[in-house]
């Protein structure tokens, strides 16, 4: 073991002693290791201590909370199914890759933003800020949208609903329009930026002077998808759309510096049982070359009259689409909240659960189990009396989301801890 070594274990040696006041043979068992159990080249035991500080500062902000499970906080069937996601995360902290990027697919609960937006600001601050990445002009399109972006015009647009876009949804573009965005600091990480994408369908074409490029050269099935460059971050920009574009599926603010992306899809209303079969929707995925794709559906499955076979049919279906589309990622599901239906406790989330573990399991891939965390079947009743669930028992309050996405960071920052610590996950 080398002396650079050696003194960092006896650093965290010495400051466990203060912050945990745990026996010291019990500290020495569990955090000497030696340097064959580390992948080469990579020093994973300075990643191992870094993470553990920041697991330390995230129990802080948990135990405010004592309603939460948060023994229960763990990703499941890990190995093999992140391995490599959680090796490519090592490899961005070492300067050894320029990009990792996630994607999540969600409902209502993703569409508000506060979930996927808690999590990538934690996660951006200890991995690095590429950007804020996907936005959608949700308000033009008639809908909700994020909190941490404006997207402002004075034109007149038409919404499309189907097929599904990467972004989730598709505005048409009536006549010339001029698009204003404006990202800020909701999540309290820097929003700006120095690339901006524009994912549109074929026809759009922008002029040389525009400053665009298009950068899919051999023509993505599904969408084309052109960038912008400037010379310096700046904190907000005009987009001129070309006449030539019909449909608009997103932008894509990004920063040319090293770090992670976290794109995030969400739709009020959607599942499994109405994406499964959007194939322009599993194609455009492709175009954001995802690392990590995690599924986040669930809950409108629930609803309704619940029939266990079709919901599974569903699940087998928008898989399939899903992986055939984009091989190379891996995945990871987040199953869903507890909710109630019709006043009552929806015995439907339980049969859901069984069927992602299920499919889940048989297929080595990986899943959060939310509800758990949150304090099992029931648990939105405490939620609403902490404030943190809306009155329907359906949904949750900006707070409560919030929340949440704060606990399925701590799950992947354990998980990624564990990685770190042995060079493989146990």
């Amino acid at each position: 073991m080398s002396h650079r070594h050696f003194l960092l274990i006896l650093l965290l040696l010495a400051s466990l002693a203060l912050l945990l006041a745990l026996n010291k043979s019990e500290r020495q068992q569990s955090f000497l290791f030696t340097e064959d159990e580390y992948p080469e080249d990579l020093d994973t035991l300075e990643e191992f201590i870094q993470s553990y500080y920041l697991l330390l500062d995230s129990d802080s902000y948990i135990k405010e909370y004592s309603f939460i499970h948060p023994e229960f906080n763990l990703l499941t069937n890990e190995t093999p199914a992140l391995t490599e996601f959680y090796h490519k995360l090592l490899e961005l902290r070492a300067g050894r890759r320029e990009r990792v990027v996630i994607y999540q697919i969600g409902d209502s609960h993703i569409q508000s933003g506060f979930f996927s937006g808690t999590a990538r600001s934690a996660l951006q601050k200890y991995f690095g800020n590429a950007g804020r990445g996907l936005i959608f002009p949700h308000k033009l399109a008639g809908t909700n949208q994020p909190d941490d972006y404006q997207i402002l015009s004075k034109a007149r647009f038409g919404s499309i609903s189907r097929p599904r876009s990467l972004s989730g949804y598709t505005l048409e573009i009536i006549r010339p329009a001029t698009m204003r965005i404006l990202p800020n600091s909701f999540f309290q990480i820097d929003s700006k930026f120095d690339r901006i994408k524009v994912f549109a369908d074929h026809t759009a074409q922008f002029s040389k002077d525009s400053g665009f490029q298009k950068i899919n050269p051999d023509n993505h099935p599904a969408c084309s998808s052109h960038l912008l460059s400037f010379d310096q971050l700046i904190g907000e920009a005009e987009i001129n759309l070309p006449d030539s574009m019909q449909r608009l599926y997103g932008f894509s603010l990004e920063r040319e510096e090293k770090g992670l992306l976290y794109h995030s899809m969400g739709v009020n209303g959607a599942g499994f049982y109405n994406l499964a079969n959007d194939q322009q929707f599993f194609q455009q995925i492709g175009i954001l070359e995802p690392d990590l794709i995690i599924v986040s559906l669930g809950t409108n499955d629930a609803q309704g009259r619940y029939r266990d076979q079709v919901m599974k049919a569903n699940l087998q279906l928008f898989m399939d689409n899903l992986i055939s589309a984009n091989p190379a990622s891996a995945l990871l599901f987040t199953l869903p909240p507890d909710s109630y239906k019709h006043g009552k406790l929806n015995p439907a989330t339980s049969s859901i659960e069984a069927n992602i573990r299920e499919y889940a399991t048989e297929h080595n891939l990986a899943w959060w189990e939310l509800r758990a965390v949150m304090g099992g079947a029931g648990s939105i009743n405490t939620w609403r009396q902490h404030k943190m669930a809306a009155k329907d028992f359906l949904h949750y309050t900006p707070k409560g989301y919030m929340l949440q996405g704060h606990l399925f960071y701590q799950s992947l920052i354990k998980g990624y801890k564990t990685y770190s610590e042995n060079g493989e996950l146990r």
